[in-house]
Parts: structure tokens; sequence; C-alpha cells
């Protein structure tokens, strides 16, 4: 998980002797408990990476080996993105719910078939990036059978985020064999709302769904 600390001090570009926001900034930043983000600063100071003073805060000690920028992603305009996954769980929250119940009232038949198929590769899929790739599948129809041309433009920029190696990196260490069932399971009941033209609940299983992703992903305590 000290991945996540790592690439968070390269997408800012803290060098050496440059001080880390304090820890309770940091963990809302991140979307992780403070728990979770005190172990990851004690690792990384036995590692040699950050220098932590009582009274001054955390220090970066060297640059990280490698340089990745885990939350910049091309938007429809070609501007840069930076962000945080909490925040992007807030974005999806705000958007993906009300898609849903668009998508209950626009589908088309052929569009159920597709995110039918799409539910069934991922209920068989043998691996994390597999199963990824066909639960992104899902939502990216969901968005599709909406027809808002603004809500498809501003969620290229959350599905860009998700493919990104950090969201990749937090799913591996979140995704187990029965969560990819849970998922599933919910896409599939998302579906149904949606086949029955049921807005409302098409709108409330899909921000229970991501409630559920959220709290797998990035604990409990970031909910508060």
């Amino acid at each position: 998980m000290t991945v996540v600390l790592r690439d968070f001090i390269e997408a800012e570009g803290l060098q050496p002797g440059d001080r880390l926001p304090p820890e309770r900034d940091l963990a809302v930043k991140l979307g992780l408990p403070r728990t979770a983000l005190r172990r990851m600063l004690a690792e990384m100071e036995q590692e040699g990476r950050l220098l932590r003073h009582v009274g001054r805060g955390t220090f970066v000690a060297e640059r990280g080996a490698t340089a990745s920028a885990p939350y910049r992603a091309q938007n429809a305009s070609r501007k840069e993105l930076w962000t945080y996954p909490a925040e992007v769980f807030e974005a999806r929250l705000i958007i993906e719910p009300k898609v849903a119940a668009l998508a209950a009232l626009r589908a088309t038949p052929y569009e159920t078939e597709e995110m039918q198929k799409v539910i069934q590769h991922s209920s068989t899929a043998a691996t994390l990036v597999e199963f990824e790739r066909w639960d992104a599948a899902f939502h990216q129809l969901v968005v599709a059978a909406a027809r808002n041309g603004l809500l498809a433009s501003l969620y290229e920029g959350i599905h860009a985020l998700r493919a990104g190696r950090l969201w990749g990196r937090m799913k591996e260490q979140s995704l187990t064999k029965e969560r990819m069932q849970e998922y599933t399971a919910h896409h599939r009941a998302i579906l149904q709302a949606i086949i029955d033209r049921d807005g409302g609940q098409a709108e409330q299983r899909m921000h229970n769904h991501i409630l559920t992703a959220r709290a797998n992903i990035l604990g409990s305590e970031t909910m508060s």
C-alpha cells in the first residue's frame, strides 16, 4: 500500500526536504483511514524515504525511483486532470446514479443485451485484469445508454482515472473473488432496474454499488 503514498509524492513533485501535508489533510486527499496512512508513513520512514520530526512534520528524504502520474488523465478538452481516490468516488456518487436513472428511461433492447453480455463475461473472468475490463465496460454502457453527451464527456475523465496505474493497484489489493461476485450481482440488479424502466431503483442500486466499492477500496473509516 505504500505505493499510494509514493505515487502521491511523485505526482505532487515533492523534492527531498519538502514537507508532506499534515496527517489529517493527507488522509483526506488520499481517501485513506488515518490508521492505514500511519502504517505507510512508518514503513516509508523505515525504508529511508521519509524523515519524521516530532513537532515539525514529515519530510521527503529521497526521490522515488520511478516517476508516475497515477491520477493524471486527459479529458475531452485535453486539459490535464489531477485528483485523488476520495474525490473520484465523490464524483462517481454524484454522476453515475443519475446516469443509471436516465439509462432506465432511454436504454434500447440492444443496449441492455450488450450489458447482459458484459455481465456474463465478468462473471466468468479468470483474472483481476479481465474482470476490471468487463466491470468498466458495464459502466460505460450505462453511460452510453443515458444519451447525454455532457454527462458522457464528464464520465470520460472518471474512466481514464479508473484505468490508471494507482487505481489498478488499489483494486488489486482490495478485490477478492467474493467481491467480484458481489459487484457482478450489483450489476445484474442495476440492469434489471434498467430493463424494468425503474429509474428510482436504478439510481439507488448504482448508488449502493459505488458506496460498497468505496468502502472496499478506501476503508469504512473514510466514510465520516
